[in-house]
Order: structure tokens, then C-alpha cells, then sequence
């Protein structure tokens, strides 16, 4: 087996060589080839310098997949940018003292599975032991017909990657069924790629048994029929924005709940009584509770959901006992400072606040925008970052910016992106989402002003404004 060893310290490559020479394998040293194949190496296996590559092992590892022989890689290194970057680089990474037995052992599995560090189709093809082909119609019916049977070790090796990955279907699926290369019990586990779950969902849902599933996904995204990504890959459908918007606002809720109060947690202020408390836990229930966020593949982020459910019954648990409440009290006078707060502030600037926004609300709706932003910026300047509160004065800024001869399109785009970031991480705010549906049309997004305002109608049918938007933006109530 050739080995070459593409490290950039000459101690370190020629112990190396000499350590896989005594193992039984034809390595050489070659410094020349530590940024990526230069020529045509012959190797089965590459010795990559982690250290030395850092945040481009990946895509110095995947040069060398490209190589018409796709050598096996494996990296050699022990600072922190080798083991942040190993895993997207998809290499076994060992230490440079690493013992010759555990070397020569990752250098023969790097060299056993190398046909399944990546889904390309050439890759694929020479899995099979097929000839290299293009990848159009005439190939499809033989290389799918071998897929069935290749060795499960490949297919399973190459899928470990994407285990937490997205598959969403590519125009190369559509031609699949055209073509008719497909069986029906393939078609109807490939029914389920709708981008919205997970291979790991997938490789279970059938109607073929997983190991079958698992070679047909491995084919398929070898062939480009699906894409593979961590995130959702795009927003095409309803249910992949869903899923979309729904990580983002696990990921900004998660953040926005380290140290903060239970106040926070809920989304109300120390005015609250017990009313307003069930109202406020039942709002965040419908976007974070585990039967809300049950609905979604959520890959990676589930693991949040659980421990992020627990805070909010505490808090409501806290909140609605005067007892409880009552001490809570006295430990937030205490230790206030040490958190970060929207909603624990003061009783009177939370009432000057709701005030401002009355106030505000009258006058946008009596057409005077620049006393409706006064009011709301007032508002805001009492309670900073209330959803509802930076939402309408974003629409009234926007409002007095267009009357002041501002491009309309420019000035919604970028209030726009102000409100997008307030509503980020919380429950749902009807009042905010009708002013961002309003902001998403102005900007001449309708689909994004109909997504938000038929949220806002879910949770609140008669908000102020929303009828109206409605019926103009032909949105099915």
C-alpha cells in the first residue's frame, strides 16, 4: 500500500516514513505535497499536517479526494485548530506521538473505507467497481442496480458525516422517476425528502428496511438526487421555512436565556399578575414547548428543547405563588445587576411604557406618523427591546422616512432587519408581526408579509391593522 506522508517538518515525515516502512508500507516523505497533490501522487492512503493546514485541512483533504485514485486521508496533529477542523474534514486525526500500531491501523481503515469519505459520483462508481462514466440517464440503471448490493461498510461510513444532515431532493431526483430507474418501495421511502429530516429519520421511516435505505440515500446523494446540509437548504416550501425559522428561534432563545431573569423566561414584566402569567406561558408553549416543537427534525438542536421547557415551568411555577414570588423578589433586588433583563424593570417605566405605546398605536392608526414615533420611541426608551414596542416604531420610522422622500423599498429592508432581530428567540407578538408583515410588503415581499401576518391571526384574529393586510395581501383566513 502507498503511503505518502505530506507533513512540513522534516523530523516528524521521515519518522513517520520510517515508522510506516517498518510496518509494512511503502511510505514517502514528500513536503512538496503539504497544501494538496501536486501531479499525480500514487497513493491509496495521505498523511495530512493538521498543524500546518489548520482551518484549510478540509479543503486541502478534499483536493486529494478529487485525485482520480481517491486515496484514504488521515491527519496527523495536536493543537486546537487540527481538532476543531478534523471533523469537518472528515479525517480520523492522530496524535503526533501516536504509538506505530494505532498509525498503521488508521492508515489501513483510511485506505479500506476511502470510497466513502464523500458522495460524488465518481466516487460512487469506482465503489462499484465500475467504469468511469458520466453521469447522465444511460449510466443510471446499472449504477443503481449495484447500489443495492455495495458493500453496506461504504455506505454506512460515508453517511456517518451527514447523520444530523438535511436531504432535500435536487432536479436529478425528478429524472430519476422520469427515467423510471427507481422501485416503488424506493420511490416511497424517497417520498420523505422533503428537506424537513434527517438521514437518521430517514434511514428508519422505510417502507425499506434501513440497511436498504441507507445504501439508497448514500446513492442518491452520490448521484446529486439530494443535498445534504446541515441547515435547511432552503426555504422553498412551507414546511422547510417552518423548520427553518424554528431552529433560528431555538438557537437565539437558548442565548437569550442565559442569565436572565424569570420575567425574561415568561416575557412579562413585575406587573404581571396571575392572568397575564398563563397567558404568557401558554405563548411561549405554542412556539417552545416539547408538543409544539415535537412537529420538527431538529437534528442537532433537540437536545435544547427539554432543559429549555423545564426554565419556563419554573418560572410559571415561581411567578404564580405570592410566596415564591415574594422571595424571588428579594433575591432579584440582590443580584440584578449580574443578569441581563428586558422585562424585570421598573413598575413605573413599565407603566410609562404601555402608556407611550397607547398613545403611539392611536396615532399611527389616526395617520400621523411623526407623533406616532415620538410616542413609540418613547416607549421604547422606557422598556428597550419589547417586541411589540421596537416593531411599531420601526413601521413609524419607516413611515416618516418614506414622507422625507427615502427609497420606500431601502427604508423597509432595513427596519425590516431590525424587527427580525427583536421578535428573534421569543414567543410569538402579534402586534410586532403584523408591523413586520407590514415592513415584508413594503419592502415588496409579499410571501414574508403573508408568513408573519397569518402567525400574528393564529394567535390573536382581531389584532388592530391585521383584517385589513389580509384582505389586501389575499391571505385565506
Amino acid at each position: 500500500m502507498h503511503v505518502v506522508i505530506a507533513v512540513a517538518d522534516v523530523g516528524s515525515g521521515v519518522q513517520l516514513e520510517e515508522a510506516l516502512n517498518g510496518a509494512g508500507f511503502e511510505a514517502k516523505w514528500d513536503a512538496a505535497q503539504v497544501d494538496g497533490p501536486q501531479g499525480a501522487p500514487r497513493c491509496e492512503v495521505v498523511l495530512l499536517d493538521a498543524d500546518a493546514l489548520g482551518e484549510r485541512l478540509a479543503s486541502v483533504a478534499d483536493a486529494w479526494r478529487d485525485l482520480g485514485s481517491v486515496p484514504g486521508v488521515v491527519a496527523v496533529g495536536s493543537s486546537p485548530a487540527a481538532r476543531e477542523h478534523a471533523p469537518s474534514a472528515r479525517v480520523t486525526l492522530l496524535s503526533p506521538a501516536a504509538k506505530v500500531a494505532t498509525l498503521a491501523q488508521a492508515v489501513r481503515e483510511a485506505a479500506k473505507l476511502r470510497l466513502a469519505t464523500g458522495m460524488r459520483w465518481s466516487v460512487m462508481r469506482a465503489a462499484m467497481k465500475l467504469p468511469p462514466a458520466d453521469n447522465e440517464p444511460a449510466a443510471w440503471p446499472a449504477t443503481v442496480l449495484h447500489a443495492r448490493n455495495v458493500d453496506l461498510d461504504v455506505a454506512r461510513a460515508a453517511l456517518r458525516w451527514h447523520v444530523q444532515h438535511y436531504a432535500t431532493p435536487t432536479a436529478v431526483l425528478d429524472r430519476l422517476r422520469e427515467e423510471r430507474v427507481l422501485t416503488v418501495p424506493e420511490l416511497e421511502t424517497l417520498a420523505h425528502v422533503d428537506g424537513t429530516q434527517t438521514v437518521q429519520r430517514l434511514v428508519k421511516r422505510g417502507p425499506l428496511d434501513p440497511l436498504q435505505s441507507a445504501r439508497l440515500l448514500w446513492a442518491m446523494a452520490s448521484m446529486g438526487a439530494i443535498a445534504l446540509t446541515a441547515e435547511v437548504h432552503d426555504v422553498g416550501t412551507p414546511g422547510r421555512r417552518a423548520l427553518d425559522e424554528i431552529r433560528r428561534h431555538l438557537r437565539a432563545r437558548v442565548a437569550r436565556l442565559e442569565k436572565s431573569t424569570y420575567y425574561d423566561v415568561l416575557e412579562i414584566t413585575p406587573l404581571a399578575e396571575y392572568a397575564e402569567i398563563e397567558a404568557g406561558y401558554q405563548l411561549v408553549g405554542s412556539r417552545f414547548s416539547p408538543q409544539a416543537l415535537g412537529r420538527y427534525d431538529l437534528a442537532e438542536l433537540v437536545t435544547h428543547v427539554q432543559p429549555t421547557w423545564e426554565i419556563v415551568e419554573k418560572a410559571r411555577g415561581v411567578l404564580v405563588d405570592h410566596a415564591q414570588r415574594g422571595r424571588y423578589t428579594d433575591w432579584l433586588r440582590k443580584n440584578l445587576a449580574q443578569l441581563k433583563t428586558t422585562w424585570a424593570i421598573d413598575v413605573d417605566d413599565s407603566k410609562a411604557a404601555a402608556g407611550a405605546f397607547a398613545r403611539g398605536q392611536r396615532a399611527l392608526g389616526d395617520g400621523d406618523a411623526h407623533k406616532a414615533m415620538g410616542e413609540l420611541a418613547r416607549a421604547c426608551r422606557h422598556h428597550p427591546d419589547h417586541p411589540d414596542y421596537e416593531a411599531n416604531l420601526a413601521w413609524a420610522r419607516f413611515r416618516v422616512q418614506v414622507a422625507s422622500g427615502k427609497d420606500a423599498r431601502e427604508a423597509a429592508l432595513a427596519e425590516r432587519s431590525l424587527v427580525e432581530a427583536v421578535i428573534l428567540g421569543r414567543r410569538p407578538w402579534p402586534r410586532a408581526l403584523v408591523a413586520l408583515a407590514l415592513l415584508c410588503a413594503a419592502a415588496g415581499d409579499a410571501d414574508s408579509a403573508r408568513w408573519h401576518l397569518a402567525i400574528a391571526l393564529s394567535i390573536d384574529p382581531n389584532v388592530p391593522a391585521a383584517a385589513q393586510l389580509a384582505h389586501r395581501l389575499g391571505l385565506r383566513r
